[in-house]
């Protein structure tokens, strides 16, 4: 390895400290008030860091290209602290943050990851196509073809398979369905390691973005970025799909444009009648991920009906949905703990907005001093 790669492996590894210290916890991807065990981080980025390169990359069409994990860690510089990248990039960070998925933990750096392969909503300006454009004769037309697939990277859920001729298997899973949704992909990795991240993954399921790579060879890439966890982990992952639509999870919630903003809608809030304000926007059915006990893990469910509820006591005892259990049984399960999945649909901003209200107000006061059983917000 020259001098120069060296260099660019010791300040990836530092940028990769920085940005491990957010990545999404199998333990609290859904709660984002509990705090990493900074162990745990310590024990993972460890890992991460003792594992050997892959000894080939398959697939590149040009030597240019010989290691493109090289090529994306030179690409995301550029593009994070160039102009007008920086502050496009900062604008979708603060976006993400603050949008209808701004709870969960690591926004900032799925910000990031987002931005590098599809740039900014609806701005024509792509980081890609400006990378490419400074880089003069750098990357032959062989080379710029094939960096431009990056353009297709989509995020999906994947379940991990085989490592085989310095390749991984995955294929995209439908968690919905509880079954693949397509065929095994032969990829190369652009995380540190490379695909020997996933060696000891095999069943295990990772979130994260993929892209053609070498379609006449059909290998695909990984674009480096992502979380893997078992399979009975697996539902904390899903309300991270719903960056497939950063146009919408990129809109800030109105309460979180400015201070003032926050102050007026609190007001709001506080005479709202919120039964019949989210009767009117929650629509039926809808899946979500339920806490079904107060340290329970999520499950998905299918949500059915809005508990029928008087003003005052919504305003006592606040507001449940009917959530469905085994065999049938039906229980009463309080709004914030009912995360809709759908970005598209209207429920997911309506609970966003009913649980920042609770969040500053506290619970209702009829709970209050009681035992958190499950029926309870």
């Amino acid at each position: 390895m020259s001098r120069r790669d060296q260099e660019k492996k010791r300040r990836r590894l530092k940028r990769l400290q920085k940005r491990q210290r957010h990545q999404p916890s199998t333990d609290n991807a859904h709660d984002p008030e509990e705090s990493e065990d900074p162990l745990a981080f310590l024990r993972s980025l460890k890992g991460l860091l003792e594992l050997p390169a892959p000894a080939r990359w398959p697939g590149s069409a040009d030597p240019a290209l010989a290691r493109p994990d090289m090529v994306k860690l030179d690409l995301a510089e550029w593009a994070a602290n160039s102009r007008p990248g920086k502050s496009k990039l900062e604008q979708l960070e603060a976006g993400f943050q603050n949008g209808v998925l701004g709870f969960l933990q690591d926004m900032q750096h799925w910000a990031m990851e987002e931005f590098f392969w599809h740039g900014l909503p609806g701005d024509p300006w792509h980081p890609i196509d400006a990378y490419l454009a400074s880089a003069g004769d750098r990357y032959p037309p062989p080379a710029r073809v094939q960096l431009c697939r990056w353009k297709e990277a989509r995020l999906s859920l994947f379940e991990i398979g085989e490592v085989r001729d310095e390749l991984a298997e995955l294929r995209e899973w439908d968690p919905f369905a509880a079954a693949p949704s397509g065929p095994w992909l032969r990829v190369l990795a652009l995380n540190i390691g490379g695909v020997n991240y996933y060696r000891d993954k095999r069943g295990h399921f990772t979130l994260t973005y993929v892209a053609p790579w070498a379609p006449q060879e059909s290998v695909s890439c990984a674009m480096g970025y992502g979380v893997a966890v078992a399979r009975p982990e697996i539902n904390l992952l899903l309300p991270y799909l719903g960056m497939r639509h950063p146009e919408i999870i990129s809109r800030p919630m109105p309460w979180k444009v400015s201070r003032r903003a926050e102050v007026e809608h609190l007001q709001r809030w506080r005479t709202r009648a919120w039964h019949r304000w989210l009767e009117e926007r929650v629509q039926f059915p809808f899946r979500a991920l339920v806490l079904l006990t107060p340290h329970g893990k999520p499950q998905l469910r299918t949500i059915a009906r809005l508990l029928p509820s008087t003003p005052d006591e919504a305003r006592e005892f606040g507001i449940y949905f009917e959530v469905p259990l085994l065999d049938d049984e039906m229980v009463a399960i309080g709004a914030t703990a009912v995360t809709p999945l759908d970005v598209t649909a209207p429920a997911l901003a309506a609970l966003r907005e009913y649980s920042a209200y609770r969040q500053r107000v506290g619970p209702p006061p009829g709970t209050m001093g009681r035992p958190r059983f499950f029926w309870n917000e």
